[in-house]
């Protein structure tokens, strides 16, 4: 199996699996969150704004759509010569796991709220911030040792 194809292999199911993790969670919680949800939050804590589901979950999958079109793009086009599939398995890494793990926080801050304006404050970001870069490490990790065994193929 060639770099290309093997680098197309791991963005095209990374992508995949935090794309339908993101819609799994919210949908799986849908009976339990209120409609709207809370999608921002105020310095003090409190709810700020509101927006449907569908709106919030669509925004979030189009934002991981395009990172992930463009690091596939930089990866097959070569346009990172230097470790290009290390640097974008980071990144995907480190995208993907922010992505799902802000639709995740936001999914549990809003259940069992009855209106937005009820919901919980937004906790857990320092586990975002601690998993991101485990998560770029495991990217980098993946993508060094697929151009490593497809360049001794």
């Amino acid at each position: 199996m060639s770099v290309r194809s093997r680098y197309l292999w791991f963005v095209g199911s990374w992508t995949l699996l935090v794309a339908l993790l993101m819609i799994a969670v919210p949908v799986l919680l849908r009976a339990r969150l209120p409609e709207p949800i809370a999608v921002e939050w105020a310095s003090s804590g409190a709810p700020e704004s509101s927006s449907t589901l569908r709106d919030f979950l669509f925004g979030k999958l189009v934002w991981w759509l395009a990172v992930a079109a463009v690091w596939s793009v930089f990866g097959i086009r070569g346009v990172l010569r230097r470790r290009g599939l290390a640097w974008a398995g980071a990144a995907l890494g480190v995208f993907g796991s922010l992505m799902l793990g802000t639709v995740v926080l936001t999914a549990v801050a809003n259940l069992d709220a009855p209106d937005f304006r009820h919901a919980a404050d937004l906790t857990g970001q320092g586990w975002l911030l601690l998993g991101g870069p485990l998560a770029g490490w495991l990217g980098w990790r993946l993508g060094s040792n697929s151009a490593r065994v497809a360049a001794t193929d």
